[in-house]
Formats: structure tokens, C-alpha cells, sequence
């Protein structure tokens, strides 16, 4: 049988955030209200035994200082994705709705503005100022710096109660879909597929709703072994590794490098919200996966000048493909970046206000490489 059949029987239980080892986490609270999917399983204790209710420590996400205020202006990951010059255009994620599928977020820190339009919670139980759930809280918080103006919604799929969590997964992406999502956030994954996820991608992707997943953090720091990782082993989601905040954007060691890679994103130290109204820093694909989010937000600002090229995953890739990817990494198209990292910026204006990048492609000069169109490796099944 196909592992992706939806009734090829795979245990619920590796799915978590980041997908690096296991950390025991005490939940022993519930932090407020939450609406449940209707016809979902009722909400009930969940096997103790059952890993998938479990976290992620280093290197899935790294706890970093906590600050009781933002850097001055925008974090420095957000400025490296070209998040100034994008909103100085007006491109800030205006009349566009993101879907973060996480481990819930504090959407009473002021930071969000208001911006969590409604909360879905399909497992719960745990207090919201320690992980996993500060790990949403980061997440949502670095879409809403990157598009400010964007509506999130917030799908719940961690906590010590409820179905099992590769099911609420599936269920909350069929709820963003039917909430209009048009962008979908999972930084998050397990090391086997999934046949209702897979099934619940797959109908996303038709929908034209554009899935962007964390790569993984299993990375050994060698580009030639591999580590998979799903939903980002899926071809229908875009495929998000971490780089370094440094002269040639060095791979995170913890990323994943296998063919399925599609981009990078900034994914070490990176600032964000804390729960309890503060800002820290965490480190992880589950990090880079949220600025190229809400880049691809931004783009997608209703009335913005790409507003209407991006019309469903292949037309995005494209876009992004020919106007905001620089070669990193190994040169070319390479397991440990992909096509490379995504930023609103040309490479003459990145380098004239951050970092040293690879000199790469023939069309170098004009600080783009010279990809059009070039196609993902064979499509998973």
C-alpha cells in the first residue's frame, strides 16, 4: 500500500515543531478559550506515552535572551527578507489572510495590533508563557512584523489534549482553506508521511492556497546526507531551510538537506514575541519558515503590484524564481538552500547594507540568479 494512502497505517506520533529530539513539557493549564472544528473528536486526555504531544528541544528551536522590547525598528531577520523596502511600497499584507498552524498563539500581546482575527484550537492544555506554545507566539509574531497589515488565524494543533495531532494538522488546514486562507503556515513536521495530511495538502494546493513548511532540523551539517522531513517533503508546500544572519547566508548546522529543499529563510537568533508581552529569540527552521511566509504575504497585498501574477503555487514559484531568489549556498540549485534565499532586496542593495553574498549566476550583476522556472525534483507521492 501507498504510504500516502489515507488509510495506510502509520502511528500518529512523531508529528511536533521542528522535528528535532523530544523534550517532556508540563501542561498544566488551559490559557483561555478556543473554538473547536465542528464533527471533530471530542476533546480527551491523550495517551501520556504518545510522543506527538511532546516538543522539540535544540535543535528544533533554540531559546535565546528575552528582551521587554522589540529591537529599535524591525529585527534584523525581517530587514535581511527586504521587510522595510517592501512596506515602504506599500506591499504590508493588506486584505491577505494568513493560516499559522502551530501551538497557539498570545494573541493579547500587544505586538499583533490586533491582527489574530480568530483562533481555532483542535488540542489545548498548557500555560501560553513556556513551550511549546511560546513556539506559535514566535512564529505568528515574525509573519505579523513581516505584514503588519495581514489578518492571522490561529489553528491549534498542539497541547496535551485532544486528537491525535497529525489528525488536527489535517483538520486545521481543511479550516484554513474553508476559513479563505490564502497562505498557510506549518512550522512543523514528523519523519513519516501522513495519508489524511498528505490528502488535506493536496486539496489545499488545488485550491490555489499556498503551504509553506519548515524543512526540518535534523541537518548533521553535511549537504550530501539526507534527512526528510513531512509535510515539507510534499511537493505541493514550498520547502523553507535556515541560513545564518552572515556574510553568505551559512546554512543553519541544524537544517535539512535533502532535494525537497526549496529556499531559505533566516533562521538563527531570530527575535520575535514572547507571550508574556516580551520579545526573544529562537532558532530553527520553524524560524525561517515564517519570514519567507510573510514575504510571500506581502507580495500577495491586495491591489500591490504582484497581486495578481500570484494566482497559485506554480505562478508564485515563478515570481519568485525570477524576481526576489539569490544563489547561497553551493552554487546553483543545492539540497542544503535550494534555489536559494528570499528577499524583497537585490543583491546590490543587500550587500550595501548587510552582508557579503556569493558572487553566482550569470545574471550576478543584476543581483538575481539566473533561474527561471526550474522545476522541483521529481514530485512525492
Amino acid at each position: 500500500m501507498d504510504p500516502s494512502d489515507p488509510n495506510y497505517p502509520h502511528d500518529d506520533d512523531d508529528f511536533a515543531m521542528g522535528m528535532g529530539e523530544v523534550a517532556d513539557v508540563d501542561y498544566d493549564s488551559e490559557p483561555g478559550e478556543f473554538e473547536t472544528i465542528p464533527g471533530a473528536p471530542p476533546i480527551e486526555h491523550a495517551d501520556p506515552d504518545d510522543d506527538s504531544i511532546q516538543v522539540m528541544s535544540t535543535p528544533a528551536f533554540r531559546m535565546g535572551r528575552r528582551v521587554i522590547a522589540r529591537e529599535r525598528g524591525l529585527p534584523m531577520g525581517a530587514k535581511l527578507h527586504g521587510a522595510e523596502k517592501l512596506h515602504r511600497e506599500g506591499l504590508t499584507g493588506r486584505g491577505v489572510t494568513v493560516g499559522v498552524i502551530d501551538s497557539g498563539i498570545a494573541a493579547n500581546h500587544p505586538g499583533f495590533d490586533k491582527k489574530i482575527k480568530k483562533q481555532v484550537w483542535l488540542r489545548k492544555g498548557g500555560t501560553m508563557d513556556r513551550a511549546p506554545a511560546n513556539h506559535g507566539t514566535h512564529t505568528g509574531g515574525t509573519i505579523h512584523i513581516m505584514a503588519p497589515d495581514a489578518e492571522i488565524i490561529d489553528y491549534r494543533v498542539f497541547g496535551k489534549q485532544g486528537m491525535g495531532v497529525a489528525k488536527a494538522i489535517a483538520a486545521a488546514i481543511d479550516e484554513a482553506v474553508d476559513d479563505g486562507c490564502d497562505i498557510i503556515n506549518m512550522s512543523l513536521g514528523g519523519s513519516r508521511p501522513f495519508g489524511l495530511l498528505k490528502k488535506a495538502i493536496k486539496e489545499a494546493h488545488r485550491k490555489g492556497v499556498i503551504i509553506v513548511v519548515a524543512a526540518g532540523n535534523e541537518g548533521d551539517g553535511n549537504p550530501l546526507t539526507v534527512e526528510n522531513s513531512y509535510p515539507a517533503n510534499y511537493s505541493e508546500t514550498l520547502s523553507i531551510a535556515a541560513v545564518a544572519k552572515e556574510d553568505n547566508l551559512p546554512v543553519a548546522r541544524f537544517s535539512n538537506s535533502t532535494v525537497e529543499v526549496d529556499y531559505a529563510g533566516i533562521g538563527v537568533d531570530v527575535m520575535s514575541m514572547k507571550p508574556d508581552g516580551t520579545y526573544h529569540q529562537m532558532s530553527g527552521t520553524s524560524m525561517a519558515c515564517p519570514h519567507v511566509c510573510g514575504l510571500i504575504t506581502c507580495l500577495m497585498t491586495k491591489q500591490g503590484e504582484y497581486h495578481r501574477l500570484i494566482r497559485d503555487d506554480s505562478s508564485l514559484r515563478r515570481l519568485l524564481n525570477d524576481r526576489f531568489c539569490i544563489d547561497v549556498g553551493t552554487e546553483g540549485r543545492d539540497n542544503s538552500t535550494g534555489l536559494g534565499f528570499l528577499t524583497y532586496l537585490s543583491k546590490a542593495e543587500f550587500e550595501d547594507q548587510f552582508f557579503d553574498l556569493p558572487d553566482y549566476g550569470r545574471n550576478n550583476r543584476r543581483g538575481r540568479i539566473g533561474v527561471r522556472n526550474i522545476p522541483r525534483p521529481d514530485p512525492k507521492k
